[in-house]
């Protein structure tokens, strides 16, 4: 702690010590926060006995607010002759300062101005007499030769932090070195503090604490340092700024069921600045936890990944440079989150409907009569992603289309769904539409031919965007020919950029003209391309002999392939037929009524024992020759599951392909075939595995539904579990699972809306477990396991499950007697 003592300082000023024929003058000056009633200035009359004895007239500086003077005039220059002092009086301290006054003519002078002798010796100090008088010559020593201090390195101006500990050096030079106690701190106001620290080397440095530092110790303070050799002062700037603290609390710009988008409000605040950082912090409002915290660039924040329906506690800390400079948090506000909404709608299409309206359609909602359900609608044109450009429409949840009216012509729009009730739901993914142009659109450009032979031509093009643009016309006739001699070739699918144009003559000239038509007209016709085929390839001469030799080869490779064929037509038609027997008993079962199955061009019949023949099932029929196997990812007793690349409706897509094993039995078979009937009379649904098709091949059928990437949902939840799977991953992000409490939600959401379809379509599952659900593409959970197949894997089970009857046929179908007792 540093010692804390009272301080004046004084300043005596000689103008002119040496009097001459000139006017002289004495200032007493103190320091600025004492009044001047507390200085004076007299003669000495102990140190000089000859003096004048009249007092002094003493007036205040008119220049300086704490300061004394006496002024000689010219004529009363015999009367300065003397010695004086200036006194300061603080509490019982009185300080004097003494200085002379001489006349200007010395009655002696040195003989020499410097002498130097040992320590110990007698000197001799020799003076010649420049002017006899009647008065008496005094010599004064000043003790040694010392060097007065220097006070250097002084940092000046100082902006420190409110609270913070300041430690100021005073670095000091001089001979002797100043000490300890000769040096001292003056606050700006007159406050005294001592050293706390001194080393001394080759000059002497002293350190001053200050522990809190405060905004009223703003102002000049002053270095002293005190030797026998003299004294140095040095005054520097101290200035302690107030560190900024925010008037306001932040605000809700949006929010969601995880997240939230916070206005930081931090534009006014309390303190000084400049602000160099902003942290937003935040925990959740009933839990005993701490604070978290975020740095913000900009004025807002968003924060994801937070809890459904959960309110948070929000506060805006500012900071501004230099140690302390972080303020306190400011005034508090709570937001809460959305509850888990509603998924988007499915079947979300977006067309053009005018050239100042689309049509944007999605499947109808299931509509609980409990929910008030709305719809939202949000479109915003795609040349202005400024928010507030968005045109958010409300429609009742009954409807499944929206006319949005009042668009730009030849302009492209974007719009994306949600569906509300008390809470917001999930916005959809963006869907992106032109409305019909308003003017013809430009011709196709960038006309190229490649791959050109003497019969045949590839032409590709290039179209503007934005034309609506139906359909590309390619006219091509031979050069010189009569203008109805030209064929024309409408391509409808506008997204086919080239065309294969063949049966062309060889080493021919041909004019090629290429246009777009749209809602409005045909293009402008645009010029003429020359298309050329190249010479006709003609065959080498051969002899006649060669020819029939040719000939004969050919006619026997010929025979011997339809032989083949023909034999393996018979083979296939053979097994096929064996195929049909075996499925058709498997169900003839004299225990139990067991269906009968029968598969023709993509139709399924299931019969039992009965007098009315049941109608028959048609399923979506795939190609063979559409099928890529490619691993084994399930494999059973009597059953196996494949991995393969199939294409659908021409496009490309993986699936899981589910066969009988050659020794399946007559059961395994009729399991088999009533997991087709299930999938095809439950439909489609986002929430369980549904199925793609069915082909039979040699004698085989085969099951494509859906492929799930993340495996069954019991493996997914057990490798989420990285304290047993990864303790090192678990404690270093501590954490027990790599899934958060929003994602399980939406998976029993999932499977809740997977069993609300089953039970509509009045379908029990009997066999609903974590392996049976599973993990579809954007981790979508899909219930799974129809069928009655054995195995271990996912796709094929071990055990019966019977899901395709109510309760009652559940019993029968396993001939199982529905007596009371039984049933009970």
């Amino acid at each position: 702690m540093s010692k804390v003592e009272a301080a004046l300082d004084l300043i005596l000023i000689n103008s002119f010590p040496l009097v001459g024929n000139s006017e002289t003058s004495l200032i007493c000056i103190t320091s600025k926060w004492r009044s001047r009633e507390s200085i004076t200035i007299d003669r000495d009359q102990e140190d000089v006995t000859n003096q004048h004895r009249e007092p002094l007239e003493v007036n205040e500086d008119s220049k300086r607010p704490t300061a004394k003077t006496v002024v000689w005039k010219r004529e009363q220059a015999s009367e300065t002759i003397g010695a004086y002092y200036c006194e300061g009086k603080l509490k019982d301290e009185v300080t004097r300062i003494h200085t002379m006054k001489m006349p200007l003519g010395a009655s002696f002078h040195p003989v020499a101005l410097t002498v130097t002798a040992n320590k110990g010796e007698p000197v001799n100090i020799s003076f010649i007499r420049m002017a006899a008088k009647e008065e008496d010559a005094v010599i004064y020593k000043n003790g040694s030769a010392d060097l007065s201090p220097q006070i250097e390195n002084l940092l000046d101006p100082v902006e420190l932090n409110s609270g913070v500990e300041f430690k100021p050096f005073c670095i000091a030079t001089g001979m002797p070195l100043p000490k300890s106690e000769e040096f001292k701190l003056l606050k700006q106001d007159g406050t005294v503090l001592r050293p706390t620290l001194t080393v001394t080397s080759n000059r002497s440095e002293a350190m001053f604490t200050i522990n809190r530092i405060q905004p009223r110790d703003t102002g000049t303070w002053v270095c002293s340092v005190q030797t026998v050799a003299g004294m140095a002062e040095k005054p520097f700037q101290v200035t302690v700024k107030v560190p900024p603290v925010p008037q306001y609390a932040p605000r809700l710009t949006d929010s969601g069921h995880n997240f939230l988008i916070i206005d930081i409000n931090a534009e006014l605040h309390l303190g000084d600045g400049p602000v160099v950082s902003t942290k937003l912090l935040y925990k959740p409002a009933k839990r005993y936890q701490s604070w978290m915290s975020v740095e913000v660039k900009g004025t807002t924040k968003r924060l994801d990944n937070l809890e459904p329906k959960t309110e948070y506690q929000f506060c805006v800390q500012l900071s501004r440079q230099g140690e302390g400079g972080e303020g306190h948090p400011g005034p508090q506000a709570s937001f809460t989150t959305a509850a888990l909404g509603l998924p988007p709608p499915e079947g979300l299409t977006l067309f053009p409907k005018s050239m100042t309206s689309l049509n944007l359609s999605w499947h109808p909602l299931t509509l609980r009569t409990e929910d008030d359900i709305r719809v939202e609608v949000e479109r915003k044109s795609v040349n202005d992603n400024g928010d507030e450009s968005s045109v958010i429409t409300q429609v009742p949840g009954n409807m499944s289309n929206l006319i949005i009216k009042d668009l730009e012509p030849r302009q492209q729009y974007m719009c994306r769904v949600r569906v509300n009730t008390r809470s917001q739901g999930e916005w959809s993914n963006y869907l992106y539409a032109w409305t019909f142009s308003d003017r013809i659109p430009p011709a196709p450009y960038n006309i190229r031919f490649s791959n050109t032979t003497d019969t045949s031509s590839v032409i590709s093009w290039t179209t503007a965007e934005g034309h609506s643009i139906s359909s590309i016309i390619i006219s091509y006739k031979i050069y010189g020919k009569a203008e109805y001699n030209h064929i024309d070739i409408i391509i409808k699918n506008t997204s086919i950029t080239q065309y294969h144009l063949k049966g062309l003559e060889p080493n021919t000239v041909y004019q090629v003209q290429i246009n777009a038509q749209n809602n409005i007209g045909l293009s402008n016709p645009n010029t003429s391309f020359e298309l050329k085929t190249l010479p006709e390839t003609k065959a080498p001469y051969e002899s006649k002999g060669g020819k029939m030799l040719l000939i004969a080869i050919l006619g026997s490779a010929g025979m011997t392939c339809v032989t083949i064929l023909l034999a393996f037509l018979i083979m296939l038609q053979l097994k096929r037929a064996n195929f049909q027997r075996r499925m058709a008993q498997a169900f003839q079962n004299v225990v139990r009524e067991e269906p009968a199955v029968q598969f023709n061009s993509g139709t399924l019949t299931l019969s039992r024992k009965a007098k009315n023949s049941p109608d028959p099932t048609i399923y979506p029929v795939l190609e063979w020759n559409d099928i890529k196997f490619q691993d084994v990812i399930g494999e059973g007793n009597f059953g196996q599951v494949l991995k393969a690349r199939i294409k659908k409706d021409g496009l490309r897509m993986d699936a899981a392909i589910k066969r009988m094993k050659e020794y399946a039995s007559k059961d395994d078979h009729r399991d088999f075939a009533g997991e087709l009937e299930v999938l095809c009379k439950l439909g489609h649904h986002p929430n369980i595995i549904n199925l793609l098709g069915a082909c039979e091949h040699r004698g085989y059928l085969y099951l494509a539904i859906e492929y799930a990437p993340h495996g069954n949902l019991l493996d997914f939840l057990r490798k989420s579990r990285v304290l047993e799977t990864d303790p090192a991953f678990a404690i270093a992000n501590s954490t027990a699972s790599t899934l958060s409490s929003q994602q399980l939600l939406h998976f029993a959401a999932d499977v809740a809306r997977g069993m609300d379809y089953l039970s509509q379509k009045q379908f029990i599952h009997r066999d609903l477990a974590a392996r049976n659900i599973l993990v579809g593409e954007n981790y979508v959970a899909k219930i799974a396991d129809f069928g009655l197949s054995r195995g271990q894997e996912v796709y094929v089970k071990k055990t019966m499950t019977y899901v395709n009857t109510t309760l009652y046929e559940k019993f029968t179908y396993a001939g199982i007697d529905c007596s009371a007792e039984e049933a009970a």
